[in-house]
């Protein structure tokens, strides 16, 4: 499940994330990331920035000014939520790059929170308390991991509990899902769409035509990845090295560590699971699938034996679609459609926003573990 708080980010918007390829003219379901209006995005400045405080004012929304250090609690939250260690000190390189991705976008999705409740403010809309309650289930099935202590997931109170003085955090993420809610019904209610048996004919074709082509890369995938194992088992190569030349892996510029895992936390990483009992400190793996593509592992040293600390060089495998019926192309034609209604309704609210840089545009730069703390 998304992220109901990046749910409100433009796609194309978002700093670091990959976007799965998709066949022509079409895109994301009705409840994808809407995008914000054009003239109120930020550009990338040319210069590198100055030395910032978490004072300095990064966007100023109708008059309310949002600072560096809000930008970086905001994304912490948002960070230990998903990490399920609030309560936790030691943070990983990888995590920091997840910040600094999060922190990156933070002004976009401060707008686009803000276009959405000029949307329910201006139509005269209610947030009625069933939608408080469903966003509220959202929020736990997002964050709340099973605790082995309590025998059940984590409720709200719990997640509260583990944010500690950011507890309010919660329910303000709960409330921006309750309001995209209600923008997204109001749009659905008055959406007139019409979807013909062309259109429906054109996207199967497309789906058809998109597989065929990641059919063929997908072999190409494993075969680059066999030939840098083989590299790497005769010794030509280094597996640092390796990773630095090869490896897709968004994490790269920290390093090829993967991280470290309890088997449950390793749930749906099949391949992997079925090589743990065999893996000793040092062991390189040959290519496996794992976390939408191909990796070579290898077990690294670690402090508890009841965790499997890992580095991987990771490649990339196509996105499959899945074959659809004339019905199910219909359905999801119209969620496509409302897609577009909810993206200009954010569009036309954003463009009522008074949006000002005080002190530059891309204000969030390089975060670094300081920054965590």
């Amino acid at each position: 499940m998304k992220s109901f708080v990046l749910f409100l980010v433009a796609g194309l918007v978002l700093a670091g994330c990959e976007k799965k390829p998709e066949p022509e003219n079409t895109s994301a379901a009705a409840n994808s990331s809407p995008t914000v209006a054009a003239n109120s995005s930020p550009t990338v400045a040319a210069s590198p920035a100055p030395a910032l405080s978490n004072d300095t004012v990064v966007v100023s929304i109708d008059g309310k000014n949002l600072t560096r250090g809000e930008i970086l609690a905001r994304g912490k939250t948002v960070l230990l939520l998903n990490m399920n260690k609030a309560r936790k000190t030691k943070i990983k390189k990888r995590e920091i790059k997840a910040l600094e991705r999060y922190c990156k976008s933070a002004a976009w999705k401060e707008i686009a929170k803000a276009a959405v409740a000029r949307y329910v403010t201006d139509k005269g809309l209610e947030v009625p308390q069933d939608a408080i309650r469903r966003a509220t289930r959202k929020f736990e099935l997002q964050y709340g991991a099973r605790s082995r202590k309590l025998k059940r997931m984590h409720n709200l109170a719990d997640l509260k509990y583990m944010l500690g003085k950011n507890a309010f955090r919660a329910d303000e993420m709960i409330m921006d899902t309750a309001l995209f809610e209600v923008m997204t019904n109001d749009v659905v209610k008055n959406a007139n769409i019409a979807i013909t048996n062309e259109m429906i004919m054109e996207r199967l074709a497309q789906i058809k035509e998109a597989n065929k082509r990641a059919a063929a890369t997908n072999d190409l995938v494993f075969a680059k990845a066999t030939n840098v194992w083989s590299r790497i088992v005769s010794g030509e190569l280094e597996f640092g090295k390796a990773a630095a030349e090869f490896s897709e892996d968004e994490y790269i510029g920290e390093g090829c560590e993967w991280g470290t895992f309890t088997r449950d936390q390793l749930d749906g990483e099949d391949a992997v699971l079925a090589l743990l009992p065999t893996l000793k400190t040092g062991d390189i793996t040959p290519p496996v699938e794992s976390d939408g593509g191909v990796a070579i592992l290898r077990r690294d040293e670690d402090d508890s034996d009841k965790t499997y600390s890992f580095s991987r060089i990771f490649f990339r495998l196509p996105y499959f679609y899945d074959e659809e019926t004339p019905e199910e192309a219909r359905a999801a034609l119209k969620d496509l459609k409302l897609h577009e209604a909810t993206q200009t309704a954010i569009k036309d609210s954003a463009a009522k926003l008074k949006v000002e840089y005080p002190n530059g545009t891309n204000l969030i730069w390089k975060i670094t573990a300081k920054d965590l703390k």
